[in-house]
C-alpha cells in the first residue's frame, strides 16, 4: 500500500470505520515503520516529561508492540478528533497522548481496577472490554473492578457519564453511582452523580434498567427519569424527554428546572472556571433550558438574558451578581 492509503485508513480509523482487517493493517504497517516509531517515542517524550527514563522507554516498547492491547480500547471523544483532523497529524496523537494512560492503566491482575477520568473542562470517550460504549462527561471518574466481564460486569460512577451496553443476559451491568445502583442487560441511560450535587439521576433513553436506591427498587421504561434527593432521602420518577439529558455529549448543556447553585457547579467543570456568587440570593434562582457549550461567556450571556443575573469575568474567574 501507498502512503497515501495508510493516511485514508488511519482516518477511516478515527471516524471509528475501519474494519477489524483494516486496523490490524494499520497497527502492522505502525509497529514496522521507523519513522512513525522515532515520532511516537518524541512524542511520548514530550508527554511524560516527568517519567524517569526506564519507564518511558518500557511504555514506547509496550505501544509499539501492542498498538491498543487487545483487551482493551480507547476512543478520543470529538472534541480531540476535531483536534486531530486539523493539525493534520493523523494517527500519532491518538497514540502518543494516551500512551501513558494505556501503560499505566493496563490491568496485571483480576483484582486490579481501571480508572478513565474525564478532567475539568474536556470529556472521554471508552469502549470496554465486552463492547459496551461510555461517554464520560467533565469531572467525571468512571472505575471497573476485578469482576468485570466474568459473572458480573460491575462500573462505579463518580459524576455523569451515558452508557450503551452490550447485551449479555447471562452477565448483567451494573453502575454504581452514588446511593443508585444501576442494572442493565442491553440498554442506552445517563446517570448523573456528581458528590457536589443534591441528587443523583437517572434517564431511560432505550431498552430497560432496574434501579435500587435506599432499599426501593424501581424500573425504568424508555423516556422515564428517575431523581434520589440526597437531602430528603425520597425517589421519584416522571416522563422526560431523554434525548434532551445527553446533550452534554454534543457539548451542549441542559438544565430541567435546576438552581443557579448547580448551574454553576456544572459550568465550574465543563469549562474549568471558578464561579463565586457576590449576591447569594442568585443560588436559589432556577433555570430551565439549554446552553450552549461553546464558551463560558456564551452560556452567560444566555443566563443573564433570561434572568435577573450579571456577571463579571476576570480571567478563569467569575463573579455573579443581580442586575
Amino acid at each position: 500500500m501507498k502512503k497515501n492509503d495508510y493516511i485514508r485508513l488511519s482516518e477511516k480509523y478515527i471516524r471509528d470505520e475501519a474494519t477489524e482487517e483494516e486496523r490490524e493493517r494499520l497497527f502492522d504497517w505502525i509497529r514496522h515503520n521507523e519513522k512513525i516509531n522515532r515520532l511516537m517515542l518524541k512524542r511520548l517524550e514530550q508527554a511524560a516529561c516527568d517519567v524517569d527514563h526506564d519507564t518511558e522507554m518500557r511504555m514506547y516498547e509496550h505501544i509499539r508492540t501492542s498498538i491498543l492491547p487487545k483487551n482493551k480500547q480507547v476512543c478520543l471523544n470529538r472534541s480531540w478528533r476535531k483536534t486531530i483532523r486539523q493539525a493534520a497529524v493523523w494517527l500519532l496523537p491518538i497514540l502518543s497522548a494516551w500512551s501513558v494512560y494505556l501503560f499505566t492503566s493496563r490491568p496485571s491482575s483480576e483484582n486490579d481496577l481501571l480508572t478513565i477520568t474525564a478532567p475539568p473542562g474536556e470529556r472521554a470517550e471508552v469502549v470496554l472490554t465486552d463492547g459496551s460504549r461510555v461517554w464520560i462527561n467533565s469531572g467525571s471518574t468512571l472505575t471497573c473492578d476485578g469482576t468485570f466481564n466474568h459473572k458480573e460486569r460491575r462500573v462505579f460512577l463518580k459524576g455523569e457519564a451515558y452508557f450503551e451496553v452490550q447485551k449479555d443476559a447471562r452477565c448483567p451491568f451494573i453502575v454504581h453511582a452514588g446511593e443508585m445502583e444501576i442494572e442493565a442487560l442491553g440498554t442506552s441511560f445517563n446517570v448523573n452523580a456528581y458528590p457536589d450535587i443534591n441528587h443523583v439521576s437517572s434517564v431511560l433513553l432505550e431498552g430497560s434498567i432496574r434501579v435500587n436506591a435506599e432499599g426501593e427498587e424501581h424500573i425504568l421504561s424508555e423516556n422515564e427519569q428517575i431523581i434520589f434527593d440526597r437531602s430528603s432521602h425520597t425517589l421519584s420518577t416522571g416522563k422526560v424527554y431523554a434525548a434532551d439529558f445527553i446533550q452534554w455529549k454534543e457539548g451542549n448543556l441542559y438544565f430541567e428546572n435546576r438552581s443557579f447553585d448547580e448551574i454553576a457547579l456544572t459550568l465550574s467543570r465543563v469549562f474549568n472556571v471558578e464561579i463565586r456568587f457576590a449576591s447569594e440570593e442568585l443560588r436559589a434562582v432556577r433555570f430551565s433550558g439549554t446552553l450552549g457549550g461553546g464558551s463560558i461567556r456564551n452560556a452567560l450571556d444566555i443566563l443573564s438574558l433570561t434572568s435577573s443575573m450579571c456577571y463579571e469575568m476576570n480571567g478563569t474567574t467569575v463573579v455573579l451578581y443581580c442586575k
